[in-house]
């Protein structure tokens, strides 16, 4: 029996640290280390050595089994590690694409049944590599994390990142907050909207034809092969952070949990009311079509994932009226004065759910981009 094709229980700790350093190592190399004085492997800790001048900016989120993902949703085991671990990634380096800040290094814990292969923990971290490969993350190394043994897969990343200090040119304080959208400001988003939510119900229903059955006869149209591979292994905008920080957003933050409940976040951050705007959004649902079709449902099921529909990991930012919005932004609506004191999301149209929340089991998972 080959190294790789052993279980984790048979190789132990040392041995699968030893398999994934194989996979690692040659990675943060040939990005010259990009800040790593002390990598994993050498001490209890790593050390980084940030650039002169610049802020350290750091995030970290958990991704479980039958509650981010499932793995049937994938035939193949190699994919399916490296799929995990690049969608692991990616929420992290769109948290700190969403502070205008530029990924350096992500610390990786991970909880994995001893059933599991070698193989398959170092295919997990070719992902992460995948993700780090990634426009706008291309100085981000992997500077260690841990692992342990359970029942089913747990991932939690830490994601560190730099913020200059400044900006030459640019007056103050470089980076984007949930808190500094103004009444007048233009709402815009760049990336997806609602694609990773019909991912997410195009692999749930039963009525569907789940790709580990029969990829070929359901997901030839490429709205639904571009809705699989959102929700699956997403790749979020990681460089418009910085672009948006440079064009003179006002504010800005990652949406992972939905339009509305993320939106209304930063309304609620800023003091301001975000309208949005139907015609922008109705043209987003369009897009969807064929998924909803395949569910024999019509357009409003992708309206509401358009509105409602998590882990699309894009960027929602405000811009003052007078800015040239940038290439990749896409207006949805502006920003007002809150009315009767009170911030918040106004849409033209209702919706059924605000969007994921983690701790309340009634929100439907089919729109709030969430396996379980």
């Amino acid at each position: 029996m080959s190294t790789a094709a052993r279980t984790l229980a048979e190789a132990g700790e040392d041995g699968v640290l030893s398999a994934i350093m194989n996979v690692i190592q040659p990675f943060n190399t040939a990005r010259g280390q990009a800040g790593l004085e002390l990598g994993p492997g050498n001490d209890d800790a790593a050390v980084l050595t940030p650039s002169a001048g610049s802020r350290v900016v750091m995030t970290t989120d958990t991704m479980s089994e039958d509650q981010d993902f499932r793995r049937a949703w994938w035939s193949d085991p190699a994919e399916q590690a490296q799929d995990i671990g690049t969608k692991a990634a990616a929420q992290n380096l769109s948290d700190i694409n969403a502070m205008g800040a530029e990924p350096a290094a992500l610390l990786i814990s991970l909880t994995l049944p001893g059933a599991l292969t070698v193989d398959w923990a170092e295919n997990f971290f070719r992902g992460v590599i995948r993700a780090c490969s990634q426009p706008g993350a291309e100085h981000c190394v992997i500077a260690g994390g841990d692992l342990g043994s359970g029942d089913t897969i747990a991932v939690t990343i830490t994601a560190v990142g730099e913020l200059p200090a400044e900006i030459p040119g640019l007056p103050g304080e470089p980076g984007l907050r949930r808190d500094r959208a103004r009444p007048g400001d233009i709402l815009t988003v760049a990336g997806n909207l609602g694609y990773a939510a019909a991912g997410l119900a195009l692999l749930e229903d039963p009525a569907a034809q789940l790709a580990s059955e029969d990829p070929e006869h359901w997901s030839a149209d490429p709205t639904v092969r571009r809705a699989l591979a959102a929700q699956k292994r997403p790749t979020p905008p990681l460089v418009e952070g910085r672009i948006a920080v440079i064009a003179g957003a006002t504010a800005g933050m990652d949406l992972s949990d939905g339009l509305m409940r993320d939106a209304g976040r930063l309304a609620r951050a800023s003091g301001v009311r975000l309208l949005l705007e139907e015609g922008p959004l109705w043209a987003r649902a369009e897009q969807l079509t064929a998924a909803a079709q395949g569910l024999e449902k019509d357009e409003r099921l992708a309206l509401e994932w358009v509105l409602a529909g998590g882990e699309d990991y894009s960027l929602l930012a405000t811009f003052p009226p007078e800015a040239e919005i940038p290439e990749g932004f896409a207006r949805i609506g502006a920003a007002a004065a809150p009315k009767a004191g009170e911030p918040g999301v106004v849409a033209p149209f209702g919706t059924s759910t605000p969007g994921w929340d983690s701790l309340k089991a009634e929100v439907s998972p089919r729109t709030s981009g969430r396996a379980g």
